[in-house]
């Protein structure tokens, strides 16, 4: 098992991809990275996107690449590389494609990492801000936008997410209402109007319910002493949020793809 691994995700976002492996070029950290690639099952207009992912990943010298051809989905592929990640890993970082990392985030990710490790109340430590909530630097709802862990801390909740997702969405749904108390929701829904039992009551996502399932089981989610990561997943290229003035402020804090270099 290795001390430190960085699994990132890419897909069809080439150029986000580029700038967050960019970013760990000038941290000496590619050596760590391990990197899933969804695929496009012969969807022709993903095949450009998916191919251009390709050829700028193959131009940094990063340690693992998982490529796949099949399109599994982001839930699929982010449940297998946690899975993958907590048998090889000890302590774990992981980005999306859209979560630019600063010049310190990989210093400051591994110094969290060592000394939230004996610390049973925190799960998770994450680096992009909701700017709310944040009570003593740690928050009770879990950020996925550029956040670590351990391989012992993340472990079983790989095996209950992947249980959960292989139910059929009413099973997982009525597993959600017998799960999601009032005092649950009152722990989770801190970061009004990014609410995480809107999307619980409503469908699998793989982050909401690894909140409600930390939170379930009283752990919190540590900040990083500053902003390491700017989630900048908005615009034509974003799956979910077009350019609306409140993407820019609390909690979601986004900034523009083309301004990322300004936050390096």
């Amino acid at each position: 098992m290795k001390d430190f691994g960085i699994v990132v995700f890419g897909h069809s976002r080439p150029l986000m991809l580029g700038d967050t492996l960019e970013s760990l070029k000038r941290q000496d950290a590619l050596q760590f990275v391990d990197l899933w690639v969804d695929g496009y099952q012969g969807v022709v207009e993903l095949r450009n996107k998916v191919e251009l992912t390709h050829k700028i990943a193959d131009s940094y010298p990063i340690s693992i690449r998982r490529y796949h051809r099949g399109q599994l989905g982001f839930r699929k592929l982010i449940l297998l590389a946690m899975q993958s990640a907590v048998e090889n890993y000890k302590h774990i970082l992981f980005l999306e494609d859209d979560c630019f990392p600063t010049r310190n985030a990989v210093t400051l990710f591994r110094e969290e990492l060592e000394k939230m490790e004996s610390d049973e109340g925190i799960f998770s430590v994450y680096g992009h801000p909701f700017l709310m909530a944040e009570d003593g630097g740690s928050c009770t709802r879990f950020q996925g936008w550029g956040w670590a862990t351990t391989g012992e801390k993340l472990a079983p909740y790989v095996d209950e997410m992947i249980s959960l997702y292989s139910r059929t969405e009413q099973d997982y749904l009525d597993f959600v209402d017998n799960t999601l108390t009032e005092e649950l929701v009152a722990i989770l829904d801190v970061t009004p109007p990014r609410q995480p039992s809107y999307t619980l009551r409503a469908f699998f996502a793989w982050d909401e319910t690894l909140a409600m399932l930390t939170a379930r089981d009283g752990k919190k989610h540590k900040l990083t002493k500053e902003r390491v990561i700017y989630n900048c997943g908005i615009g034509a290229d974003a799956s979910r949020f077009a350019g609306e003035e409140t993407f820019f402020k609390p909690p979601f804090n986004i900034v523009l793809p083309q301004d990322v270099w300004n936050y390096f």
